[in-house]
């Protein structure tokens, strides 16, 4: 009886393995199907538009137009890329390039600035984070994707280009008129501020920032500097492992940096300190809307290990999606993908929410970052540096 019972058992389950991997199966050639069929109207449409448009229609122009929509249509990151566009992207990473120095992105289907960068004519002539660009040049951007907005934003030095924005909080539109220039993005830049404080402000995170931010800190610390405020308001990010690289020099070994988490569970990838901390003195970071992806995993990766690491300013962009850039023919073209998200070492997902401050303060429009005087969230990280320094003084007597 017991054997009648075990062998029920097993064919029972064996039925089930079977019809679960038909269903399988089965759905699987149903989405394969789909798939053919949709990709025959897409044939069919390109075919209509061949033979009906009302002029000729360039092949090559059909269907990069056709890639362009496509990847566009997925999140605001991924794109096609024809030739002059993947050289383009690999000359700004090296950090020069012309155009108006400012990085953009899509938001709720509008073009929309991310973050001026400073000393560039973006910067001084007032662009500011979250100005949603309607216009270039008279033309509307409805409908246009990051890419070629950024392809008419760029241009020769000495050229113009006018844009209209429209502020958060307001509903007037604002007519800007920007001068290209050559720019050149030096990353790190630094000074010693009263009450022995360092004060460093990275712009961005290129291919050497790491190794110039390295340099400084080696020379705030000959200067006995006793404390550190580190400024990525304004920040567009860059590249990962310069953000991995940073992060490194304020941490212990062994730490979490950031995890990355593709499409399956299996493709989660984390990262992780692999030396000891450059710096290991008190730090405060600043932040602001302006401040994005390689920022806010720098952010997330020191607020989170560092417990007495504070975060003043305001909430951080929220672009936290890796993007491959994925070379698809010896012409050149290209296709920018996201393929994952960034996690903090707490677990929590960047993109789309940002990284909320722990001190909570606006700054005015006019506001001159790195002035003691006029920047109120500088003059609050100093106040914060200087309350944990005095601390420290107190437990050690």
């Amino acid at each position: 009886m017991k054997k009648k019972i075990v062998i029920w058992v097993a064919g029972f389950f064996l039925l089930s393995f079977l019809l679960g991997f038909n269903l399988e199966v089965s759905q699987a050639r149903k989405n394969e199907e789909e798939f053919y069929r949709e990709l025959e109207r897409f044939v069919n449409v390109v075919n209509i538009v061949k033979k009906e448009y009302v002029t000729p229609v360039n092949d090559k122009k059909l269907i990069y137009g056709a890639l362009k929509g496509m990847l566009s249509s997925l999140d605001p990151y991924s794109a096609f890329l024809e030739p002059e566009a993947s050289k383009e992207l690999q000359i700004e990473t090296s950090g020069e390039f012309e155009g108006v120095g400012m990085e953009i992105t899509l938001k709720d289907g509008i073009i929309t600035v991310v973050s001026p960068i400073q000393d560039t004519p973006a910067w001084n002539a007032g662009v500011k984070p979250g100005d949603r660009i309607i216009e270039i040049d008279g033309k509307s951007t409805k409908g246009m994707n990051t890419w070629e907005a950024a392809q008419k934003l760029r241009g020769k030095k000495g050229t113009s280009v006018t844009i209209s924005v429209l502020r958060e909080h307001t509903t007037k539109i604002i007519k800007i008129t920007l001068v290209r220039d050559v720019i050149k993005v030096k990353s790190i830049k630094s000074s010693i501020l009263p009450g022995n404080i360092g004060y460093v402000r990275i712009t961005n995170f290129q291919e050497r920032t790491s190794t110039d931010l390295e340099a400084v800190i080696k020379e705030l610390i000959n200067q006995q500097v006793q404390a550190l405020i580190l400024d990525l308001r304004n920040n567009p990010g860059g590249l990962l492992s310069s953000a991995i690289e940073v992060s490194q020099m304020f941490l212990p070994e062994k730490k979490i940096i950031v995890s990355i988490q593709g499409r399956k569970p299996e493709e989660k990838r984390t990262y992780y300190s692999q030396k000891p901390p450059l710096w290991n003195k008190p730090v405060v970071l600043l932040v602001n809307n302006g401040s994005a992806s390689a920022s806010e995993i720098v952010t997330g990766a020191l607020r989170d290990n560092i417990s007495t690491c504070k975060v003043i300013g305001t909430k951080t962009f929220g672009k936290g999606s890796v993007q491959n850039l994925i070379k698809l023919d010896e012409d050149g073209t290209s296709m920018k993908l996201t393929i994952a998200y960034y996690y903090t070492p707490s677990g929590t997902k960047i993109d789309g929410k940002g990284i909320e401050p722990d001190i909570k303060i606006e700054a005015p429009e006019d506001i001159e970052m790195g002035s003691l005087e006029k920047d109120v969230q500088l003059k609050k990280a100093v106040e914060e540096l200087s309350s944990q320094m005095q601390a420290t003084v107190v437990n050690t007597q």
